[in-house]
């Protein structure tokens, strides 16, 4: 125990430190030399334990909760009875607020962490002894102090002043020290690294064993510390010197060399594994003198299980060879081992030598990992201080992790980190936060059900399945079969190292800190104690921000359903108002009233009807999409907002859906099954009102209405009712009109510009209606793809264009290709291509000239899978074409790889070609690009001579347009081919 110039055990020490760590480790070392030491983990407890029993001396950290150094501080000297109580404040002082607040608030004396126990000892003395005499010579004192650029006047005790350049020029005087001892440190690895280089260098030049011992020896003594040397060859004559620097004559004496020397005794008993000191050497005795004055390091040369002799050297000061210098030297023996036996078998040299570059290199490596990982270290601790001090700080959880991530980043030098939130009932990681290098490789990586299907994520399953880290400290070497190919990737981005550290709430694991590290073998034991402590720390942080969050949520959520509330529902209904004021789409709010909800709490209780809401919560988002809006206003009240187009059924259709879903099936309460049902009132934004609260009160109304004349729903305004019942009624004709077989198809032919044929024909849908005669395309196309409908009206297209070829080519009119439109629903359809496949194989393998056609934006929309369906279309003998090609936004490095055959110009270019030099020049491009592909041009719309004979100048290959037919029955089409008509001639 270090001696005191005062009774030690008379001071009692108050000791202010929220970490446990820090506080046991400090509280060991003062009472370790005599000092009675109290502990607390706060300043406010340590002002309540100094108030108690006054101690002798508080020593306080600067950052903790409840209350901090600097306000303990300033409490402790405003109080009368303690302001004389000496008070050390421990800080890092990196921060020119830290001293400005430790003048203002008073502290004595401070010391920066991390601090040296013999200097903080050293501060208690001097500020114990002094402090009768600072009693009687306290004086306020004002100076200006220029601190990180600025100008400061500060007020504050003289001794206090003082105390506080001495603590700054002692702490300045110990990083000196240290950076001293780290430049020595550095130079004296630079000069070793600069010998081993040099005996490297010189033992490549060396051809023979006598070059190879004079290098070894002539280069050893530039090594730090190395002043003389021999070395002994062995072979079955025993022991010669073959090379020698710097040594007494006596050892070269041939008398001497007669017996064998204690080296040479281990050497022979195989004692000699590993460079040792050597300790009085009889060949070191000088003549006439029975004391040992030298020690020498003997070094094995070894190589292959062959003993080829000893290297002995000599140090400069009398001290034994350190267990890190006997290292060296037997990697220095090593090589000189290595290069003895290259001189032996030359025609071995380059595999030698590799295996002398080979150790050189990983002595080297060793070193420089032993300086890497101290500066890893400090990283560390500089992202785990970052860290602590922003958990202070921030009120969100999104904030916690954005922060924690850029921290990681910026002051760690991570290459890239994120956080994922961690979903036990899925295994789903939803990533919240990144930083860092990212460059689209968090959104490669699976992380949906990690733990059954890993993956390319099968670390981070790992850490999820066990609950701790889980580390990869070098991605090269990534061996898992199904992540192998995904490394190439991770060091494209620098990515070498990895760990997946659990963050856990309430027991329970919450989500995942992923942290990427540019080196290999990053995360050791001293580093992963740290980062277990970051984690930790943000755990700890995760769960406070939780329960202060649940307080936020009750406020704008249903604490019955977890369903927004009135007021969110306001906010969320009034956004969606401001997004779509300039879209032409309609905004409709539905207030749902469940019937006798009042009966049933009475009958069967609250707790009854609580879980009757909740169930109809869940059930109302199931039958509802993600993008609508859903609510919870009160009791029995429940409102949606839903987005559609004008003059849509869509919302109609939305309602009946509700409706019949909560009345189809029944609810489970307490044990028995419950039917309930609802009605309803719908207003609409803008015709109804342009707010939400207006909104709201008219769906009521629109609702009150319902209930007096007992419709299930109402909506508020009378002529939208009418609307949506007159398209009801069209819907209900059309579902007709496909089961009575109302659809025809006609036929627009297709003329080929050099010979003046038709060469396909186009099939398009016509509805013929009993009442009013051939309705046009745009009249029913749209309502069968809102209603989808479609699907069965394009799969009996597809087979009627089929029929109709077969029948031509029996009747023997050599039909051309037909081509039939693909609707956009249709393409998507997951059984779009065995539809195809079904249909073509009713032709009873009837040969079929047959062409889909597919509009540009349709093929753009899921690009690749587009892709895909049509390359098996095409392996179907079906060629495919773009239709109105020139309206949609298709990247052309994507036209290049789409299974198409054919390009057809869209009609709104060829209209003013012949007067609009833009029209005619975006015509041309398209040809041009579609014959550089290969791909054969359709030009639609030609009504003119002028238009054609343009086209046919520009290469098209054909048209379609009134120029020759509009769309015709297929009666009209037998007559064309049985004419065989052709284009007039064109002028």
């Amino acid at each position: 125990m270090t001696s005191r110039k005062f009774n030690t055990s008379n001071v009692e020490i108050l000791l202010a430190e929220d970490s446990p760590t820090q506080a046991e480790k400090l509280r060991y070392l003062l009472e370790e030399h005599g000092y009675r030491v109290m502990a607390v983990p706060n300043g406010k407890e340590a002002l309540a334990a100094a108030r108690r029993q006054k101690p002798t001396l508080i020593i306080s950290d600067v950052m903790m909760p409840e209350m901090d150094g600097f306000m303990l501080c300033g409490e402790i000297k405003r109080d009368e009875q303690l302001k004389d109580i000496p008070m050390i404040l421990l800080t890092s002082l990196s921060d020119i607020r830290d001293i400005m607040k430790g003048l203002e608030c008073g502290a004595d004396n401070f010391i920066r962490k991390p601090y040296e126990d013999q200097y903080l000892l050293a501060r208690i003395d001097y500020l114990l002894i002094n402090h009768e005499l600072r009693k009687n010579q306290k004086m306020q004192m004002g100076m200006e102090i220029y601190l990180g650029g600025q100008k400061h006047f500060i007020t504050a005790e003289r001794q206090q002043i003082v105390d506080l350049l001495i603590s700054i020029y002692e702490d300045a005087v110990h990083i000196n020290k240290e950076l001293h001892e780290r430049q020595l440190e550095l130079a004296h690895s630079n000069h070793l690294l600069t010998g081993l280089y040099r005996i490297a260098e010189g033992l490549n030049q060396a051809v023979s064993q006598h070059e190879v011992c004079e290098k070894a020896l002539e280069y050893a003594m530039e090594l730090p510390g190395i002043e003389a040397g021999w070395l002994y060859l062995c072979d079955d004559n025993g022991f010669r010197v073959a090379a020698a620097r710097n040594i007494p004559a006596s050892l070269l004496v041939a008398e001497t060399m007669e017996d064998v020397c204690e080296c040479q005794r281990l050497f022979l008993t195989e004692g000699l594994g590993h460079a040792i000191n050597i300790v009085q050497c009889t060949r070191l005795i000088p003549l006439g003198n029975d004391t040992p004055s030298f020690h020498h390091a003997s070094v094995p040369l070894r190589i292959n299980n062959q003993s080829r002799g000893i290297m002995n050297l000599i140090g400069m000061k009398q001290d034994l060879f350190t267990d890190n210098e006997l290292e060296t030297l037997y990697g220095v023996g090593h090589q000189v081992s290595i290069a003895l036996e290259r001189a032996r078998l030359h025609e071995h040299m380059e595999q030698l030598v590799e295996e002398r570059t080979t150790a050189l290199t990983a002595e080297i490596s060793r070193r420089k990992e032993y300086e890497a990982r101290i500066v890893r270290l400090n990283r560390i601790y500089s992202v785990l201080s970052g860290i602590n001090t922003t958990i202070v700080r921030v009120r969100g959880r999104q904030e916690l992790f954005d922060k924690a991530c850029r921290i990681a980043v910026d002051h760690g030098q991570f290459v890239f980190t994120w956080i994922g939130i961690f979903h036990a009932d899925t295994q789903n990681i939803t990533p919240m936060a990144k930083a860092g290098r990212d460059d689209g490789y968090l959104s490669q990586i699976n992380l949906a059900n990690v733990i059954d299907s890993p993956g390319n994520s099968w670390l981070i399953a790992e850490a999820i399945k066990w609950v701790k880290p889980a580390i990869c400290n070098d991605l090269t070497l990534i061996t898992h079969e199904s992540t192998r190919a995904w490394h190439a990737p991770a060091l494209d981005r620098g990515y070498h190292s990895k760990v997946v550290l659990p963050l856990i709430v309430d027991s329970h694991l919450a989500g995942i800190f992923v942290l990427y590290a540019p080196e290999t073998g990053f995360f050791d034991e001293e580093e992963m104690t740290l980062l277990t402590e970051m984690a930790g720390d943000i755990s700890f942080a995760m769960d406070h921000l939780k329960k202060e969050e649940r307080i936020n949520y009750l406020a704008f959520f249903d604490a019955v359903t977890d369903l927004p509330n009135r007021a969110l529902f306001v906010d969320r209904v009034d956004q969606r108002i401001s997004t779509i004021h300039h879209d032409h789409e309609i905004l409709s709010v539905i207030i749902l009233d469940l019937e006798r909800f009042s009966s049933i709490n009475e009958s069967l209780g609250h707790q009854a009807g609580d879980s009757l809401l909740r169930q109809l919560g869940k059930r109302l988002k199931q039958l509802l999409y993600e993008t609508d809006i859903l609510a919870h206003l009160s009791a029995d009240y429940f409102a949606i907002a839903i987005k559609h187009g004008e003059d849509s059924t869509g919302i109609a259709h939305v309602l009946e859906k509700v409706l019949f879903g909560i009345q189809d099936q029944p609810f489970l309460i307490g044990g028995q099954e419950l039917r309930v049902s609802a009605r309803a009132g719908t207003s609409s934004y803008p015709a109804d009102g342009r707010n939400t609260d207006t909104l709201l009160r008219n769906a009521e109304t629109a609702l009150k209405k319902a209930k007096l004349s007992y419709d299930k729903h109402l909506f508020y305004a009378p002529e939208f009712n009418a609307r949506v019942t007159e398209k009801l009624k069209l819907e209900t004709k059309l579902r007709r009109a496909i089961e009575e077989e109302q659809l025809v198809l006609h036929y627009q032919p297709k003329i080929d510009l050099e010979s003046g044929q038709i060469s396909g024909l186009e099939a398009l849908m016509r509805w013929k209606d009993p009442d009013n005669g051939l309705v046009p395309p745009l009249s029913f196309i749209p309502l069968l793809e809102e209603t989808r409908m479609i699907l069965e009206a394009g799969r009996w297209a597809l087979d009627k264009a089929i029929s109709d070829s077969k029948r031509w080519q029996a009747m023997g009119l050599n039909p051309p290709k037909v081509a039939v439109n693909v609707s956009p629903i249709q393409l998507r359809q997951k059984d779009f291509v065995s539809m195809v496949a079904s249909v073509i194989n009713g032709a009873k393998n009837v040969t079929i000239g047959l062409e889909l056609e597919i509009t540009e934006s349709v093929i753009m929309q899921d690009i690749e899978a587009n892709i895909q369906k049509l390359r098996i279309i095409r392996d179907m003998d079906i060629e495919v074409a773009i239709d109105d090609f020139g309206t949609g936004y298709s990247s052309l490095s994507y036209i290049a790889k789409l299974p198409v055959n054919v390009l057809k110009i869209d009609r709104a270019f060829i209209i003013n070609m012949t007067s609009n030099p833009d029209d005619l020049n975006i015509v041309s491009a398209i040809i041009s690009l579609a014959h550089s592909l290969d791909l054969r041009v359709i030009a639609e719309g030609v009504e003119t001579n002028e238009q054609a004979q343009l086209l046919r100048e520009l290469k098209c290959n054909e048209i379609q347009g009134y120029l020759f037919s509009p769309g015709v029955p297929a009666e009209k089409v037998e007559e064309f081919l049985r004419q065989k008509k052709l284009l007039p001639k064109l002028i």
